[in-house]
């Protein structure tokens, strides 16, 4: 529960009396944990289910109610659970009564992990701060402090929070970018510079450290130092998006307007993640224990970008089984029946989704790449010429068309609809190498390979280019 500060404290203050844990943190005063269990039982409230249009389950509660619960167990005030998922919310009251019960540390710091993982930042640092006052020793709540903290811009907390989790644990390597990347913000680099090295001592296989050192050398104003350290980085994480982008930056402060561009270009096509999770364990943590949607579409991504084709599967399984009118989902699972040329179920998937969402010219794509793998051109045609009729320039149609038209012979038919695609998108790496594709088979291997080192100038870290390149004698 949250009450306005009488104090003014800056960051991290503890006051343990006979009554509460209050913690104040960025002016504000927690009232985290009430007396101990020999207070009378917490009875929350019952929730029920509400089932959307489309299959989707939602929790519904009193709210008044549930405030009241966690209020007499002593819990931060939860968020509005109305209408939230209720595979994580049934993981978080899991969580609140056992806290209730038993007054168990562990289940208080479950609790900040699972509103962590559903981004509920005050809440989490609320069960993160009792839990780390009551369990000092642990670095976990410590950290999870710290991070949520950091989440809410208390710089001046979340630095010393994490500096005590880095005392308990110092082999924890995010503990240190994060610190890095706090003390960098503040333009202390010397600190910064420290705590990345620090990072990169204990975790060389990303390109986090080498990103933070880069950082800091472009903060210095030297460009040089700068690029060195962000080439390791790109050698490092080649599809790493913040790698590239720093890259380029180095090259602009070096007045290499040219390869600044570049690597802008290939920042910007690679996949573009935000946040921490990548990078922290811990915070995989939580969302592995509140399983929630985002958790599962995150695995299904990396299952998915890994060739895991059973894995993805299952995963959209159970996402479906949340909310079995999902097309979005129906999608994916019609991508992973197409990899495993399982083509009648992913017909009958892609089917269902566009039942659903008729006007979607990505559906009426991916119906058209089912019908191309089974060798139905015509039929892939027609779904091509709706999916444009919803985007006329719509690039993978108009790339998917070119391939089509180059497995029914018109070839020239098939350049023009490539260049077309280019001509929506000229950065479109997929497009080029249909193009070389094609323009090889033509017997027009120049051209083929002057398409392919084109593409390379622009996207360095692509293997098919590379690997058409040596097929062609050219590598």
């Amino acid at each position: 529960m949250k009450r306005p500060d009488a104090g003014g404290a800056s960051f991290i203050t503890r006051v343990l009396d006979a009554a509460a844990v209050v913690v104040l943190i960025g002016g504000a005063a927690w009232l985290l944990i009430g007396p101990g269990p020999a207070r009378a039982p917490v009875v929350f409230p019952p929730m029920s289910l509400d089932t959307s249009a489309y299959g989707g389950k939602s929790i519904v509660v009193d709210r008044a109610a549930l405030d009241a619960a966690f209020e007499r167990a002593g819990l931060p005030e939860p968020p509005d659970l109305n209408g939230g998922d209720p595979v994580p919310v049934g993981v978080l009251m899991g969580f609140a009564r056992r806290w209730a019960e038993s007054r168990d540390v562990a289940s208080l710091g479950a609790l900040g992990q699972v509103y962590q993982a559903l981004e509920e930042h005050e809440p989490a640092l609320g069960c993160f701060a009792a839990a780390a006052r009551l369990d000092p020793d642990n670095a976990r709540w410590t950290y999870g402090l710290g991070a949520e903290c950091q989440a809410l811009h208390l710089d001046d907390a979340a630095i010393a929070a994490l500096h005590r989790a880095a005392e308990l644990d110092p082999e924890y390597p995010t503990t240190w970018a994060r610190l890095g990347t706090l003390h960098l913000e503040r333009g202390e680099l010397e600190r910064a510079e420290r705590c990345f090295r620090r990072f990169q001592e204990l975790d060389d296989r990303h390109a986090l450290g080498l990103i933070g050192l880069g950082r800091i050398e472009l903060a210095r104003g030297n460009a040089t130092a700068a690029e060195g350290w962000l080439r390791q980085a790109v050698q490092t994480s080649p599809l790493d998006f913040m790698a590239h982008r720093f890259l380029g930056r180095a090259y602009a402060a070096s007045s290499r307007p040219d390869l600044a561009r570049r690597q802008q270009q290939v920042a910007d096509r690679l996949p573009q993640y935000v946040g921490w999770l990548q990078f922290d364990p811990w915070l995989n943590e939580a969302h592995q224990l509140a399983n929630t949607q985002r958790y599962l579409n995150n695995m299904l991504r990396l299952a998915a970008g890994n060739g895991e084709w059973p894995t993805a599967m299952h995963l959209c399984q159970q996402l479906l089984e949340r909310r079995p009118d999902d097309w979005n989902t129906l999608a994916n699972l019609t991508r992973i029946y197409r990899a495993l040329e399982r083509f009648d179920d992913a017909r009958r998937t892609i089917d269902r989704a566009l039942a659903l969402a008729p006007d979607n010219a990505d559906l009426h794509v991916a119906a058209a790449e089912v019908a191309f793998k089974r060798d139905a051109y015509d039929e892939a045609s027609r779904s091509i010429d709706r999916a444009l009729s919803f985007d006329a320039d719509h690039t993978g149609a108009w790339e998917l068309r070119a391939r089509v038209l180059h497995l029914q012979g018109r070839s020239g038919d098939a350049v023009a609809a490539v260049r077309h695609t280019l001509e929506i998108d000229p950065d479109r790496s997929s497009a080029r190498l249909v193009l070389a594709l094609i323009l090889r088979e033509q017997g027009r291997e120049a051209e083929a390979i002057s398409v392919l080192r084109g593409l390379l100038d622009r996207d360095p870290a692509n293997i098919q280019a590379r690997q058409m390149l040596r097929s062609l004698g050219a590598g």
